[in-house]
C-alpha cells in the first residue's frame, strides 16, 4: 500500500486492494454459482446471465488491476529516469567545481593571484550551472506529479519582460545581439505566478541568444488582442529543422544548431515553459524557417 500512495494511487487502483477484492469476488462467485446451480437447475438461461454479468465483472477487475501496475511501473520508471537524468547533468559541472579547486589547492591564491578572479567566476559560474540544474528537475518532478502549484498575483508583463531584459543586456551584447523591447504600462495587468512566469521569460529570451549564430537582433512585442496578452520573441538566429519542430516542447529534447559553447542545457526548459503557461490559462507556440529564425510566444488572460 506504501507503493501505492507514493505513487499518487487511490485505494481502489491499487493492485494488493484489487487482489484482495477479487480474492473476496471470487469466493462470492464460487457460493453463488452453487447457489444459483441448485436454485435454478431448470432455467439455464438466468444462470448463463449471471455468470455472464460475473465474467464482466472479473474483466473490469482485471483491468483496473492492470492499469494500477502500469502507473506503479510508469512511476517508477519516471523515478529511475530522474535519477539517471539528474547524475547525467550534474556529472559535468561537478567535474568542473573539483578540478578548479584541485587547481586552487594546488597552485595556491598566491601563486597565481592573476587567474583567481577567473578560477572564482568559474566556481561561481558552475554553481549557479547545478542550482538550475536542480531546479528545473524539481519543477519537472512536481509537473509529472501534478502538484505544479501557482501563486497568481497581479503584475504588469511588460515591465517584468523590461526588468528580465536589463538582466540579460550585456550577455547579449557580448555576444553581438541586441534585445528591442519598449516598455508600455499602458497593458493591461495580468493574473498568474509572477516568479514561474519570469522562468519562462528568461527561458525563451536566453534560448533565442543561444541559438543566434553571431551578431543579430532579438525582438520581443507585447500585443493586446481581445481578453488576454500575447508575449512573442522573435530572433535571426538558425531556426528549427522541420523534423524537430514537433518534439520542440518535449522533455529532454535539445534541438540542434545551438551557437556557441554557451548552450549547455537540460533539455526541460520549453517543456517547463508550456506545463507553466498551461497552467496558467495561456497558450504557447512558435513558427520557424530554418536558416532565417524562430518566434516563440505565448499567451495570458488579462486581469479582470
Amino acid at each position: 500500500m506504501e507503493e501505492c500512495h507514493q505513487s499518487h494511487l487511490a485505494i481502489w487502483q491499487c493492485p494488493p486492494f484489487l487482489f484482495l477484492i477479487m480474492g473476496f469476488v471470487t469466493i462470492l462467485a464460487m457460493l453463488g454459482s452453487f447457489m444459483i446451480a441448485s436454485r435454478y437447475i431448470a432455467e439455464p438461461e438466468i444462470a448463463a446471465l449471471i455468470v455472464i454479468f460475473i465474467a464482466f465483472l472479473f474483466i473490469i477487475l482485471g483491468n483496473l488491476i492492470i492499469t494500477g501496475f502500469n502507473r506503479i511501473a510508469l512511476a517508477n520508471r519516471m523515478k529511475t529516469e530522474f535519477v539517471s537524468i539528474a547524475s547525467h547533468q550534474l556529472r559535468s559541472p561537478l567535474s568542473i567545481f573539483k578540478w578548479t579547486l584541485e587547481i586552487l589547492q594546488r597552485r595556491g591564491y598566491a601563486e597565481a593571484p592573476e587567474k583567481t578572479e577567473d578560477f572564482m567566476r568559474t566556481l561561481r559560474e558552475t554553481t549557479e550551472r547545478m542550482i538550475r540544474i536542480v531546479n528545473s528537475l524539481l519543477e519537472v518532478s512536481r509537473i509529472e506529479a501534478g502538484v505544479l502549484m501557482l501563486k497568481p498575483e497581479i503584475f504588469n508583463l511588460s515591465q517584468l519582460t523590461d526588468d528580465i531584459v536589463k538582466r540579460f543586456d550585456t550577455y547579449a551584447r557580448a555576444s553581438g545581439i541586441v534585445i528591442t523591447h519598449t516598455p508600455n504600462q499602458t497593458l493591461p495587468a495580468v493574473t498568474s505566478d509572477r516568479e514561474r512566469i519570469s522562468m519562462v521569460i528568461e527561458n525563451l529570451i536566453s534560448n533565442a541568444i543561444q541559438y543566434t549564430a553571431g551578431s543579430g537582433t532579438i525582438k520581443i512585442i507585447i500585443e493586446h488582442p481581445d481578453g488576454y496578452l500575447r508575449w512573442s520573441i522573435t530572433d535571426e538566429g538558425r531556426g528549427i529543422a522541420p523534423n524537430q519542430q514537433l518534439y520542440i516542447f518535449g522533455k529532454f529534447f535539445r534541438a540542434d544548431g545551438a551557437g556557441g559553447p554557451h548552450t549547455r542545457g537540460t533539455g526541460l526548459g520549453l517543456y517547463i515553459a508550456k506545463s507553466i503557461i498551461e497552467a496558467s490559462r495561456g497558450t504557447i507556440g512558435f513558427t520557424s524557417v530554418s536558416g532565417k529564425g524562430s518566434t516563440f510566444w505565448f499567451t495570458l488572460p488579462i486581469h479582470k
